[in-house]
């Protein structure tokens, strides 16, 4: 038994209807349509469609694949003081994965001034921690201003803040809360 050879290839709105006046020839050279004869026409047109859209299936479930095994890599814990790890081509790094890290320091009765405070970061930074900030929770500050809070020092596993009073600021004042801090790394 002879078997149509399909190539995956896709026309729209193309199989071939047969007609009540078409003679039904089957597959030979001197056949009166494209050679395999107008009885094989539309089931080589749909087994070309079909080999087709396989085809395209078979992309697909390889594209999912490696979307879902991507996704895998973005790792997190979204909470108070928490992480975000993403996958990063770094044109510099080759691949990475760049970790976003915050969290609060809130010390029994406000900060002191002109102290420094360690944080220890959620996550260490396997490679290095690159940039940190730190902003002032002032719910409770009379002169908001007059305090801020530097970054003394980062590492991969710890960061370290100062509180510094800056002119104007009085030792009787009421102290702020507290601060927020954000430090990002790979």
């Amino acid at each position: 038994m002879a078997t149509l050879v399909d190539t995956p290839i896709y026309i729209a709105n193309e199989v071939y209807e047969i007609q009540a006046t078409d003679p039904v020839e089957g597959a030979a050279i001197d056949a009166g349509f494209d050679g395999i004869g107008i009885a094989n026409q539309p089931h080589q047109q749909l087994a070309n469609r079909t080999s087709f859209l396989k085809q395209r299936q078979d992309i697909n479930i390889a594209s999912i694949e490696v979307l879902q095994s991507f996704m895998t890599r973005f790792v997190g814990s979204i909470d108070g003081n928490g992480y975000l790890k993403i996958p990063v081509a770094d044109i510099n790094r080759g691949a990475v994965s760049a970790i976003v890290e915050w969290g609060s320091q809130f010390p029994g009765g406000g900060l002191d001034l002109n102290t420094t405070y360690q944080v220890t970061w959620p996550l260490a930074f396997p490679n290095s921690c690159l940039w940190t900030m730190a902003a002032l929770s002032n719910s409770t500050a009379v002169n908001t201003g007059k305090v801020i809070i530097d970054v003394v020092s980062l590492t991969r596993t710890v960061g370290v803040f100062r509180s510094d009073r800056i002119g104007g600021a009085l030792v009787t004042q009421k102290p702020n809360d507290g601060f927020y801090w954000m430090a990002i790394g790979f």
